[in-house]
């Protein structure tokens, strides 16, 4: 029990101070599941000790929002309303087949107000044809395009956070959306850069254990540092804001946690089941998301998990202004 309290409060130990807290993390939904079967085991066997897995299940409560939801989402038709797209397209590699119409159709459809995208692509003038085709405004930057947003309403204003010499980045984007500007956050943070092929057997996992803990290691504390630069941006920000895109860490993360403290997450709020969004060969991943702060309300949200563009799932928001 006390070894479990203490896998739990890793969460709150930043990575730039006890490195290893971001690997004792990927701990907590192992113990949560092998404490239910445990509770179940000593239930069915008449054993005394069953109320340990129970007190291990009740510290584990706050975990629970962040497995699994079963939320109904409110009427996304009603005025002043807006839909958000947010994608990692891994640079559009799954999509080349018919000079990437397939998948500039696909967003063109979504008919989304906004759009966020990751691992962006802007050659062969995808840009170009979803402005023209959708009728958006675009804050691609030229020299670090990673990270990209489009608008059906004005750009006042955009910047890179990490300078424009760093791949994975932060771009926002203040849009004025009817007689108010919201604050869009484009968000690539530092990626794990494990290779899954890898670690399909035992042997692939023995050879490549002491790189994957330096990555793992080394990532959560660069993302930690980002983490903390972009929050004290959006604490900045005179407008509501919406930061959507690719974490790269898991919701049993000090990173995740620390963006809970001051924004709420639509998959919390009004997403349904698992909400996996890596569509890769690591399963049951959730390290996309769309987190929120004051004057905005979630309606609906989901995961698009029939999609396979990229070896992410795109998400999708409809929010409303609440001041």
């Amino acid at each position: 029990m006390t070894l479990s309290a203490i896998v739990f409060a890793s969460v709150l130990i930043p990575p730039t101070l006890f490195q290893y807290a971001s690997i004792m993390s990927f701990a907590i939904p192992v113990i949560i599941g092998l404490s239910m079967i445990m509770l179940l085991l000593t239930i069915f066997f008449k054993s005394r000790h069953w109320y340990f897995y129970l007190i291990v299940l009740l510290i584990a409560w706050p975990f629970y929002s962040l497995t699994v939801q079963f939320n109904k989402g409110s009427n996304a038709k009603e005025s002043g309303n807006f839909s958000l797209l947010s994608y990692n397209v891994k640079w559009f590699t799954e999509a080349k087949e018919n000079n990437y119409e397939d998948i500039i159709n696909w967003i063109i459809d979504q008919k989304a107000d906004f759009m966020c995208f990751q691992e962006y692509y802007p050659e062969r003038k995808i840009s170009e044809r979803i402005i023209d085709r959708g009728g958006y405004y675009d804050a691609t930057d030229k020299k670090r395009y990673n990270v990209a947003i489009f608008s059906k309403y004005p750009i006042i204003d955009k910047g890179l956070l990490l300078g424009d010499d760093k791949l994975n980045n932060i771009l926002y984007a203040d849009v004025k959306y009817q007689s108010d500007t919201i604050r869009l956050y484009s968000i690539h943070l530092e990626s794990m850069g494990i290779n899954p092929d890898k670690l399909q057997d035992r042997q692939g996992i023995r050879n490549e254990y002491d790189d994957v803990k330096f990555r793992l290691l080394s990532g959560s504390r660069t993302r930690s540092e980002q983490v903390d630069l972009l929050l004290q941006h959006v604490q900045s920000s005179p407008y509501p804001v919406v930061l959507a895109g690719d974490f790269n860490d898991i919701p049993f993360s000090h990173n995740y946690f620390t963006l809970k403290k001051s924004l709420k997450n639509a998959f919390e709020e009004k997403g349904r089941g698992f909400g996996v969004t890596y569509n890769g060969k690591i399963p049951f991943l959730r390290i996309d998301n769309q987190f929120f702060g004051d004057g905005l309300e979630i309606l609906q949200f989901h995961t698009i998990n029939n999609v396979y563009y990229s070896d992410h799932y795109p998400l999708l928001g409809n929010y409303r202004m609440t001041d």
